[in-house]
């Protein structure tokens, strides 16, 4: 009787168990959770790229799900204009994607909405290294890393007219190594050239950082750029408009409608300027071009430059994937991957190791391109950037560019204008 009621227990065992093991047997055979071998997709955006680069980009997705056969990347090509609408629409939705590619400044857009996985909850921490570290940092907001940078244009540089300087009494071959040097040459040389104005240098927020000088507090949530040190720095600026140092088309909203350049021989040279200036002035002044030298952009003690944007990965929080999307984009921003694509385009990468490379090291200075080029790459590790995410964060940033021209224009002193934009400030973030 004993023995015949332990065979029926047996077999109750075996009838209830033996199809979950079998269950389990087959979900590891096949590539089960926690086997590494379970087929996924991953749904990667880019923004633009695929007309021009589609080659490239099909071939790092290629190259990837060979080395990883269990996941099958889905690209999608996403139109600039609509990136940051389209990613905002996908979260209200069950069709979300896993890799996105957002310029730095569609961060502060989405913050907000608390969608964006940590990146640094996702990887190892060693796993970042390979980034320069202050775009790290300019992506980090209260220990979150929100995005892995990707490529940007690349650092500005400093400009001057070679000519402009020797008739004022300059020396070209001793540029100036700060803010302070720079304003006082341009009012040498207003002074000596009563047509020839310095600069269309004005204390933007990039210029603050670069010099050293906070925009917010630690949290993000106060700002902090009407304290005594601001003031005393944007006074420079403010002195340099009225005595010509600073050209008086300097408050133009629009750089691009500048009344004093270097086409037309009234700036003499410039603190902080992109490379790509060379191109128009190449094309519309190309006698201005040979008198040109280029310097290391002004910045404060530490040689941090800050940049306006970078283009980036993130990870939505409802990816399905989100350590396997961060390990995708790792994968597409390393060090070799981003040396390829800065030798399609002329763009630069957010990777140390590949501005070691040759192609960035070792090349013929021919031209003044080249030698921008050279200082581009010698700058470029002590790159930031000039993001706060905070909400209406472009809209701010105006409203402080505003308050600094009615300083310039005499209608505010400094610390009323600083102290007004800071107000301004933190009545909208308090919201």
């Amino acid at each position: 009787m004993k023995r015949k009621k332990w065979l029926g227990l047996v077999m109750v065992f075996l009838l209830v168990f033996t199809p979950l093991l079998a269950c389990s047997n087959s979900e590891t055979a096949s590539g089960g959770e926690g086997s590494g071998d379970k087929k996924i997709e991953l749904e990667f955006w880019t923004i633009n790229l695929k007309k021009n680069f589609g080659d490239y980009i099909q071939g790092m997705v290629d190259a990837y799900e060979k080395e990883n056969p269990n996941v099958t990347i889905k690209w999608v090509d996403v139109p600039g204009a609509d990136a940051s609408k389209k990613f905002i629409t996908a979260m209200q939705s069950k069709d979300i994607p896993d890799v996105v590619n957002l310029s730095s400044s569609d961060i502060s857009l989405i913050r907000r909405y608390n969608v964006l996985s940590p990146i640094n909850d996702l990887v190892k921490e060693e796993e970042l290294s390979p980034y320069i570290d202050g775009l790290i940092e300019g992506l980090t907001f209260e220990d979150d890393l929100l995005a892995i940078p990707w490529y940007h244009g690349g650092p500005p540089v400093g400009f001057l007219n070679t000519e402009l300087y020797k008739q004022a009494g300059l020396d070209p071959e001793s540029p100036p190594e700060n803010w302070k040097e720079l304003l006082e040459n341009g009012k040498k040389i207003h002074e000596k050239l009563p047509k020839v104005y310095g600069s269309n240098d004005i204390p933007s927020m990039e210029v603050l950082v670069g010099q050293g000088l906070p925009i917010l507090n630690k949290k993000g949530t106060k700002p902090v750029f009407n304290s005594e040190e601001h003031v005393e720095f944007v006074e420079l600026f403010v002195e340099a408009y009225e005595n010509g140092s600073v050209a008086p088309g300097a408050i133009s909203e629009d750089d691009r409608q500048l009344q004093q350049t270097f086409e037309n021989g009234q700036q003499a040279h410039v603190g902080q300027k992109l490379v790509s200036g060379l191109v128009n002035i190449e094309k519309n002044a190309p006698t201005i071009l040979p008198k040109l030298k280029v310097f290391k952009p002004i910045t404060g003690e530490d040689g941090t430059v800050a940049i306006g944007g970078i283009q980036t990965f993130v990870v939505p929080k409802k990816s399905e994937h989100p350590e396997e999307a961060a390990k995708f984009a790792l994968f597409v921003t390393n060090a070799k991957n981003q040396l390829e694509f800065t030798k399609l385009v002329s763009i630069f990468p957010s990777t140390e190791e590949t501005l070691k490379d040759p192609f960035f090291k070792d090349f013929e200075v021919k031209t003044i391109h080249d030698e921008a080029r050279k200082l581009m790459v010698e700058i470029a590790p002590n790159l930031t950037i000039n993001i706060l995410g905070i909400n209406k964060e472009e809209e701010l940033k105006k409203y402080y560019l505003e308050q600094i021209r009615a300083a310039m224009l005499g209608e505010k002193t400094v610390k009323e204008a600083l102290d007004d934009a800071a107000a301004h400030w933190e009545k909208e973030l308090s919201k």
